[in-house]
């Protein structure tokens, strides 16, 4: 039994070594991260003497942050389950609902790996490392080579595919995410019940807003908040529905 237990450990310690030094390479680049985005307008603004007063900033910001502190708390709940210590690079190179986020569930899929694990935490890892050197490479070519490519990109069918392409992400992550197959050979049927309750709840609200009190803009200003307050109800709803036997997780080779 000993012998078993140090074999264990050995096998795990690698993987847990690999999440300690994500975290705290992942706090390190947080850190790196904040002070460079901060400090570049405030040298701008002191060298050029343009740095505006305090109050000016704060009354300037309170809707920017009432709209993105929410959303940026919300993200992190429900995302850091499928990243785990890939959230940091995910969170500080952003673009995660259009492209982190589908190309984390994909290597997730593509691999057969259960969510919440350390070797999900290491192929997260490696798929959202890659596609931040990739999205880095594209933007650098895209800056030398956007005035050749002026012409192409002017063109009608250019500009059509090019409206449609958050559409197209949604939808191909829309589709990963109906799926019964949640990695790692685990299934969870029935999982989509588990939907319900918030669609219903999100459109009343969307037809409230628009059409009685008829202020649309509510919906940007507050989406953050929406999504906060619907994360325990799909949590109760689909725990609910899970223990009347509405949606059943069936582990490897159950049926």
């Amino acid at each position: 039994m000993a012998d078993k237990e140090n074999k264990t450990e050995k096998i795990d310690a690698p993987g847990k070594a690999h999440i300690n030094s994500m975290h705290r390479l992942g706090r390190i680049g947080a850190v790196c991260a904040v002070l460079i985005m901060l400090g570049m307008p405030i040298f701008t603004g002191i060298y050029f003497d343009a740095m505006p007063g305090i109050v000016k900033i704060f009354t300037t910001s309170l809707g920017l942050l009432a709209l993105f502190v929410p959303g940026a708390i919300s993200e992190v709940i429900a995302y850091t389950p499928i990243f785990g210590s890939s959230i940091y690079l995910a969170q500080i190179t952003g673009n995660i609902t259009n492209l982190k986020l589908p190309v984390a569930n994909t290597a997730l899929q593509i691999l057969d790996v259960e969510a919440g694990t350390e070797d999900a935490d290491i192929v997260t890892s490696i798929a959202v490392s890659v596609s931040s050197f990739v999205t880095i490479l594209v933007v650098f070519l895209g800056v030398l080579l956007i005035l050749p490519l002026t012409p192409v990109l002017t063109l009608a069918p250019v500009k059509l595919a090019s409206s449609n392409i958050v559409p197209a992400l949604f939808g191909s992550l829309a589709m990963g995410s109906m799926s019964s197959n949640l990695g790692g050979g685990i299934r969870a049927k029935g999982r989509l019940k588990g939907m319900i309750l918030p669609v219903i709840l999100i459109i009343a609200v969307n037809l409230f807003v628009i059409y009685v009190l008829k202020q649309p803009i509510l919906l940007a200003l507050y989406q953050g908040f929406i999504m906060i307050a619907l994360l325990p109800v799909t949590y109760f709803s689909t725990k609910f529905l899970y223990n009347q036997g509405q949606i059943k997780v069936l582990l490897p080779g159950e049926e």
